[in-house]
């Protein structure tokens, strides 16, 4: 299968880390359809032009995954917006108790985060599960690794092609390249994750129910990104 990502970042305007998750092969050589969900980074700031472009898009629902910190030092721009929700990906308190020092790789972060931050994460796909009709959007401060999480689970639940998932997620922002780009993404990281919950829970539906969603829920995650 073509793991080659059918676009680059930059779909939203002024969000240099933003992509739609629509494109990339699904099964029975299908593609996931675009419009449905995007992931992005948080900018500082926005010109009215580009938050205007943001508006119109008509978000079902705006899901900010940052801290409060976070969002105390640079507000959402669509945090007037009545489809925006905060719902943090990291649980301070766990967070707190953590020693990061024992892992070796970025994904063995995210692996262990994905039971660590369970309740948080849980809550997330909870509410891109109802989210009405409509683009949902999902973002943190740089659109890579809370996000990215998020991301490669939903894509992975639709059955896209690892391999098209981690060359999906090491793309550089808009106006990068990627080997010069700042502290770029690994896909390895990405896979490394995908492996840990295969290996951990079975696949990616068996750990959305291990994180406590019902049969219903999970479907609705993969109706989401259903071609």
């Amino acid at each position: 299968m073509d793991a080659r990502p059918a676009r680059s970042r930059g779909v939203l305007r002024g969000f240099a880390n933003s992509a739609d998750l629509g494109g990339l092969p699904a099964p029975r050589g299908s593609e996931v359809p675009t419009g449905r969900v995007i992931r992005a980074n948080t900018p500082a700031r926005l010109s009215e032009e580009d938050l205007a472009a943001a508006h119109a898009v008509r978000f079902a629902v705006v899901l900010d995954l940052r801290s409060s910190e976070e969002l105390v030092a640079c507000p959402h721009p669509l945090a007037n917006s009545p489809a925006y929700r905060w719902l943090p990906l990291i649980d301070p308190a766990a967070e707190a108790g953590e020693d990061f020092s024992r892992y070796r790789t970025l994904g063995e972060i995210y692996s262990s985060s994905l039971q660590r931050n369970a309740a948080h994460i849980a809550a997330i796909f909870g509410a891109v599960a109802s989210a009405p009709p409509g683009p949902v959007l999902i973002s943190c401060r740089a659109g890579r690794d809370r996000t990215g999480m998020i991301a490669a689970l939903l894509l992975d639940l639709a059955g896209v092609d690892r391999q098209a998932i981690a060359a999906d997620h090491a793309l550089p922002p808009a106006g990068t390249c990627g080997t010069n780009a700042a502290d770029p993404a690994s896909g390895d990281d990405i896979l490394e994750m995908l492996d840990h919950v295969s290996a951990a829970y079975g696949s990616t539906a068996q750990y959305l129910r291990w994180l406590g969603l019902d049969g219903g829920t999970v479907d609705s995650l993969s109706r989401r990104l259903a071609a």
